[in-house]
């Protein structure tokens, strides 16, 4: 649930983002309070090349090759990290395929009292992975399978002509590994390809869900081509607005220059009330356009997520974006630095509040401080 700015004695890292950004106050707080938040939830990489689907927007390379690279974690280690982040110790299975030898993992981490969440979309759903599922005793708290169209278009997208029949009977057996109060999600990566067909999508989708989310792309160099414009975007948000949803909708971006398009879209009066009237939910401020509209600052990433990636590295969030080989070597094909993604590997008796810190002050030096003055002067023309 987003809240209102805090009081002086227990504001946030966004607290005072919000303050710096909208309000012209001092950003010196920021790193410090940063360093302080440990993040609420842990992003297992389950592995990073053999998904059956090739999607356009996917920030996953395919230079990463088609072989799943992933080293077994013990369900002791994990769920000890878990139990040193901050809140109830949230694990969510982000990786590209989500493996049957995982599923006695996330078992054992449940049986334990953590929060288990899976992003998929639908492959997981197969007789014997089902059948697996149940013999493990696994139920999860939230299960997202994304679709990103109506079926030619989530095809055309996801670069296969089984993608929409995979997605749909994801959803359709996704009760049979959620608990009784567990969540069905569904997320619509917005581009160039399907931004026409958004209202038709989520009139389709949220009567089988239990929220939708729409969200920008996170863009990397190599897909930039189905990137959505700010002309693709007015279509997307009209329809947004227009539509007929039988569930909670939810708009996120990750992206400044997406953010900004989409208040300018919106209006300057619009974005200007919405904006001075910002709640604040964690690493992100959510504004009312007439839909919760949740941007997530690059410069406040850090306090995200723990990424246990699948050579079992604790990396920071996008790390993803690049290959292994490029971060187990420090640098991408380019020659750029990559060293702050690297935090540490994952091990036993990890000291995670002390290592995170060092992993908040790598981000804040490497991105934080590139970012913060970008983030202001972009939306200082909506204020």
């Amino acid at each position: 649930m987003a809240t209102p700015m805090n009081n002086l004695a227990s504001r946030t890292a966004i607290d005072h983002w919000v303050g710096h950004v909208l309000r012209g106050e001092s950003c010196k707080e920021i790193p410090v309070l940063l360093r302080q938040e440990i993040p609420p939830l842990a992003s297992l990489m389950g592995s990073r090349g053999g998904c059956a689907v090739q999607c356009q927007h996917c920030i996953f390379r395919k230079e990463e090759g088609p072989k799943p690279f992933y080293t077994e974690i013990e369900p002791n280690v994990l769920s000890d990290i878990l139990s040193q982040l901050s809140g109830p110790g949230k694990l969510v299975h982000e990786g590209r395929q989500w493996l049957p030898s995982q599923v006695s993992l996330l078992a054992a981490v449940t049986r334990v009292g953590h929060s288990v969440s899976v992003i998929n979309n639908g492959q997981y759903a197969t007789p014997s992975m089902l059948a697996l599922c149940e013999e493990e005793g696994l139920a999860i708290d939230t299960l997202d399978v994304s679709v990103d169209g109506t079926r030619q278009v989530h095809n055309l997208q996801r670069s296969s002509d089984i993608a929409w029949g995979i997605a749909m009977n994801g959803i359709k057996h996704a009760r049979r590994i959620l608990r009784p109060e567990g969540k069905l999600t569904s997320l619509f990566t917005l581009t160039s390809l399907n931004y026409a067909h958004v209202q038709e999508t989520g009139e389709l989708v949220t009567t089988m869900v239990d929220e939708w989310h729409v969200t920008t792309m996170s863009l990397r160099p190599g897909i930039e081509h189905v990137r959505a414009g700010a002309g693709e975007l007015a279509v997307a948000l009209e329809q947004l607005f227009s539509g007929r949803f039988a569930s909670p909708v939810f708009l996120r971006c990750y992206s400044l220059d997406d953010f900004v398009a989409l208040l300018g879209i919106i209006g300057k009066d619009t974005a200007r009330k919405a904006l001075k009237n910002a709640m604040v939910m964690y690493n992100a401020i959510v504004l009312d356009v007439g839909m919760p509209l949740y941007f997530y600052p690059m410069s406040m990433w850090a306090n995200e997520t723990l990424v246990i990636d699948a050579d079992l590295w604790w990396r920071m969030p996008y790390s993803v974006a690049y290959t292994l080989t490029e971060l187990q070597a420090g640098v991408d094909a380019k020659g750029n630095n990559l060293s702050h993604f690297n935090i540490a590997p994952i091990e036993s008796r990890m000291d995670v509040p002390l290592l995170y810190q060092i992993a908040a002050d790598k981000w804040w030096s490497a991105i934080g401080t590139k970012c913060l003055p970008r983030e202001r002067l972009a939306l200082e023309a909506f204020l």
